[in-house]
Formats: structure tokens, sequence, C-alpha cells
């Protein structure tokens, strides 16, 4: 029975690799290596969270999955006391104090997140865990679990995995965007606004595949930024497409993962520096260039706002010069309270990325660096890379309104987890 459980928890832990709930995982070397993965906190700390499936078997057959219905694989599933008797001896030999529970789909939503659900009221009331709990909203989930699922968590998720319904269909034909999924996220906020503070205190996320629909960068931006203002999501993560063994999509190329690294830049400015979507730029394709940061790529389409003077510049101007991030900002706002900026080895000192921001500025009236020197650097980077080189990506365009992210705006909920940021 011991061996049978082990098998169990070694298969379902594996097969919650491709849920994500961080965007750099830190591996641990255990049982459950490919589940156990590093949040890290704006204080500096850190959790260790065990991600786990409630079962491998599924109702749908979605192409890119590893868990499709129509894949042949042994199929387990775990019963509430087995879930919560392994992540409880994880945490008393100390390596876990959170949780990350998804799931596939047996039966349906309703069946599978009663389980799941169980397996939460477990935890918190039986064995009183306070600790981090991230809870799966499956697709077509009904009300009553979300409400639960919102008592119970710190923080809930259901997957969006395409950013429109025509891409959806390339991905899952039986998936319906609107009503599985987008309802669900309207329930998730309306719930969370119900229960109050201190309830749901990581807010609500989601998940895109990227690259498996033939969707568009600017197409994914603009349902994040739609949904941040619609359903107040905290956050949105991209998967690169991986082909599966046994797959419908298993001959397709993978996409690049720095595609994946790419969309987490220009969600972080757009997040956490305050950029507007129209000013990430993109190619003609609708996507982010591949060989230089989206922050670079803004400045190089708008060279008619620079060079900035530094002793002047308000933070919003600041932040919009590659090499001055959102700390070096504020330094450089303090420091010229006591004085005003006299050279670049100041700015240093101050932790901005000199050999990146020297071009845009100036220091006292003077030119602080050569742009031609810059592009030179990014160039040579590029080939290292074997990727095409462009110095002056084309303006953005902001991309059509999603027709199902409509509502009341609440703003942009601050993340409570940092954890991929732009290069600055």
């Amino acid at each position: 029975m011991a061996a049978l459980l082990e098998d169990k928890l070694t298969s379902l832990a594996a097969a919650a690799e491709f849920d994500i709930c961080t965007s750099c995982d830190a591996r641990s070397a255990d049982l459950f290596a490919h589940s156990i993965t590093r949040l890290h906190l704006p204080s500096g700390g850190c959790l260790s969270v065990l991600k786990i499936l409630m079962t491998d078997a599924c109702q749908y057959d979605c192409y890119y999955c590893a868990n499709r219905a129509a894949r042949p694989m042994r199929r387990h599933a775990l019963n509430p006391d087995e879930l919560v008797s392994a992540f409880l001896g994880l945490q008393a030999r100390g390596l876990v104090n959170g949780l990350f529970l998804s799931s596939g789909i047996h039966r349906s939503p309703a069946d599978t997140m009663a389980q799941m659900l169980a397996a939460a009221q477990m935890l918190r009331k039986r064995h009183g865990f306070p600790g981090y709990l991230h809870l799966k909203v499956l697709p077509g989930a009904p009300r009553d679990c979300i409400e639960a699922a919102v008592e119970l968590a710190d923080r809930v998720s259901v997957n969006m995995e395409a950013p429109t319904q025509r891409a959806l269909d390339q991905l899952a034909t039986r998936k319906q965007l609107a009503e599985g999924v987008i309802t669900r996220m309207h329930w998730i906020r309306q719930a969370a606004e119900r229960a109050g503070p201190g309830k749901l205190k990581s807010g609500q996320t989601t998940q895109f595949v990227v690259g498996a629909a033939g969707e568009s960068d600017r197409e994914i931006l603009t349902s994040a930024e739609a949904l941040r203002r619609s359903v107040g999501l905290r956050r949105a993560y991209f998967s690169a497409f991986r082909p599966i063994r046994d797959t419908p999509l298993e001959g397709e190329p993978p996409t690049p993962p720095l595609r994946q690294h790419r969309l987490y830049q220009a969600d972080w400015l757009l997040r956490c520096y305050g950029f507007e979507l129209g000013e990430i730029a993109f190619t003609e394709g609708g996507h982010l260039p591949l060989n230089m940061d989206p922050k670079l790529a803004r400045a190089l389409s708008r060279l008619h706002e620079f060079p900035t003077e530094v002793n002047r510049a308000s933070r919003e101007e600041l932040l919009r010069v590659p090499g001055i991030g959102l700390r070096s900002a504020d330094r450089i706002i303090a420091a010229r309270r006591r004085g005003r900026l006299q050279s670049l080895d100041e700015l240093r000192n101050l932790g901005v990325v000199t050999r990146r921001a020297a071009p845009f500025l100036l220091v006292e009236g003077h030119q602080a660096g050569r742009l031609s020197d810059l592009l030179a650097r990014e160039r040579a980077a590029a080939e290292q890379l074997a990727l095409p080189f462009s110095p002056r990506p084309a303006p953005a365009v902001v991309g059509q309104g999603v027709p199902w992210a409509t509502g009341a705006s609440s703003g942009a909920a601050k993340p409570s987890l940092t954890e991929s940021r732009p290069t600055r």
C-alpha cells in the first residue's frame, strides 16, 4: 500500500509541472523534485510550495496537454486524506510550507473540485494549517465551489490558455473561453469582494500557453491588461509551448523560451512601472522583439522623447530610461534633494546601469553617452543568440479591445510575489 501511494504521489507531483505558480522556479532535490517550487516574497523571504494534481485523469482532449483524455497512459488519483497526509509529512520534514493544488477534470468540474476543496478544508479546519494555499479553479466549476475556494485559499487561478476563442479553438475544441473561464473569473472577484479584507490575500491569476495557437504577444498582453481592469487579475503566467509525445501537437516546434521571457518583461513594465500597452513596441506581426528587452525597444521606437535631463526628469520619465529601475529612480529623486547630480559615477553609485542609460540621459545639460555604442553592444549580443537585429522597432499599435473583458475598472493590483523582472 505504501509503495502504491508513493507511486501516485510521485506521478501526480511530476504531472503538475505544467501548472505555473512562479516565473522562475527553483527545484528541490527530493521525492517531489519536480514540484517543490520556491516563491520569492517582496520582503526577501521565500515559500517552498508543493505543486501537485488531485488526479491526472481528465475528460478533456486539449491538443497540447500531457493529461489529455485520449493519451495512452496510466492514470492516478489521490483522495483528500492521502493528499493531506503527504503534505503534512513534507511540512514536518521542513521541505514545504505551502501547497499549490491543481487537477485534471475527472467526471465533472464539480466532482473534482469537491475533492480539492475537501482536502483544503481538512488542512485548514482539522489540522489548522495557516500557511500559503493556492487552489486551481477548474473551467466550468460551479459558483458554490468558487465561493468555497475563495474562503479557503490565499490565491486562486483559472487558466485561460489562449487570449481569444479563435486561438483556444486551436488547442481545445470543447472549451468555451467566455462562459467556462471568464465568467468564473468574475465570480472569483465578486466572491473576494463579499469575503472582505483578509481573504484571498494573493488574489487571482491565470496562465497562457505561448506559441501553440498562432496567437500574438500583443493579443496575450491585451488580454492580461483587460483582465486586470475587469476582474482585478493579480498577474498572468506565460508557459512556452513544448510538444509532448502522443498528443496532436507533438510534431510542432517548441516556442523559444526567450519569447516567454520577453512576455514576463513586458508584463512587469505594465504592472509595476506604470507603462501603458500603447507604449510597448511590437513587430508588424504583433510580437515583442526577441533581440532586445521591451524597455529598450520602447525607447528606440520613441527617440524623440530623449535625451532626458536627469536633474529635472519626473519619476515617470526616469522609469522610461533603459538602465533605470524602480529603486534607482527613487534614489535619484532622493539624491536630487541634496544637490544636483554631476556625473555618471554618481548615477552608477545610485544603482543605475549606466552603460544602458547613458545614451538616453543628459547630466547637467551634457550628453551622457553615445547611442551607437549601446547599439553595437546589443547587436553583438543578438549575434551571439543568432537573432536578427533591428535598432529601430516600429512604434507599438494598441490591439483591439477584448470583447469579453468588460466591467467596472478596479485598478491594477500590486503583485504580492516578485518573480520575473525586466532588464532595467
